[in-house]
């Protein structure tokens, strides 16, 4: 595509990358950021495993490096002189103050660059993709599906975003009250961390459920039922980074639109600090005219 082919407006058609520079995409940085942090939970995991019960208390736990563990155990640590709840330790305290300070500087980064869970749901929707592209019937099953649902799924869509609040409340305070993870026999990701002891648990079932449910929704969980991603949006309205979208460079083409993982409607917002963004900048990466997505930096919450 030319740039004669675009409607002439403010702005350049951002020129082709050659070699290693195109493959040097923000996309390629994040999964390859992504990946390093999967692999040191599995090689945590795997040591941990491999330790077996009686070296448990010499290998790291992968659960301590879960950040919304801090979160169920902060109340028990301050009002029980430093004790915590079961399956935490300070360290949840630690990687939790981490992931609150980054929602605070840069939104939710966490969700967006790092963490395991979103990252498997990345990988098993691009597996969707890519069946889609090459089985030429499911493509058209999976269109047909989503022509007749389209309008039933926006409607929805709009409220299950709430849901994830309600699992917060519900997972900290149910800590804070009865001194027990109560979220952890339904959390997918604690279902996951623990896949090797071969117990059905209803977070092993949300787990299958979410799988399967990304190879046709981007990012389920994280849209719909993630509580630590609910609090980083939170905090994250309060972060002075955002993305731009210059309406004088922009053609409507919803490019960016249909490149956000979490199905924010980018083409029409002249600022985008949804909370349910996760920074993962892959409209800014998508979008084919210079100036039109920028990140910008402004004082908090006046980003018009």
């Amino acid at each position: 595509m030319t740039a004669q082919s675009l409607p002439v407006k403010s702005g350049r058609v951002k020129p082709r990358l050659h070699g290693l520079k195109a493959r040097l995409t923000n996309r390629t940085f994040r999964r390859l950021v992504q990946s390093a942090f999967a692999f040191f939970i599995l090689y945590v995991t795997v040591i941990h495993v491999a330790a077996g019960e009686s070296d448990t208390n010499l290998t790291a736990s992968p659960e301590a490096f879960c950040p919304f563990g801090g979160l169920e155990t902060l109340y028990k640590y301050l009002t029980g002189g430093g004790t915590f709840v079961s399956h935490t330790h300070l360290s949840n305290l630690v990687v939790a103050a981490a992931v609150l300070i980054s929602a605070l500087l840069l939104r939710s980064a966490f969700c967006g660059w790092i963490c395991p869970l979103g990252f498997i749901q990345d990988l098993v929707h691009g597996l969707g993709v890519w069946i889609q592209k090459r089985f030429v019937p499911v493509r058209k099953a999976v269109r047909a599906l989503n022509q007749k649902g389209r309008v039933l799924w926006n409607f929805l869509d709009q409220y299950l975003r709430y849901v994830k609040y309600g699992v917060l409340v519900w997972a900290v305070t149910g800590a804070a009250i009865y001194g027990v993870m109560v979220f952890r026999d339904y959390d997918p990701w604690s279902a996951l961390i623990n896949i090797a002891e071969w117990t059905v648990t209803p977070g092993l079932i949300v787990l299958i459920l979410t799988l399967v449910a990304s190879f046709f929704v981007e990012r389920p969980w994280c849209r719909y039922a993630c509580p630590l991603g609910a609090i980083s949006g939170l905090l994250g309205k309060l972060s002075p980074v955002y993305v731009r979208r210059e309406a004088a460079a922009c053609t409507t083409c919803k490019i960016c639109s249909k490149s956000c993982p979490m199905g924010l409607p980018i083409h029409s917002a002249a600022a985008i600090t949804s909370v349910d963004c996760i920074s993962c900048l892959e409209c800014v990466d998508a979008c084919p005219r210079e100036g039109a997505m920028e990140v910008r930096v402004s004082l908090p919450l006046l980003a018009k």
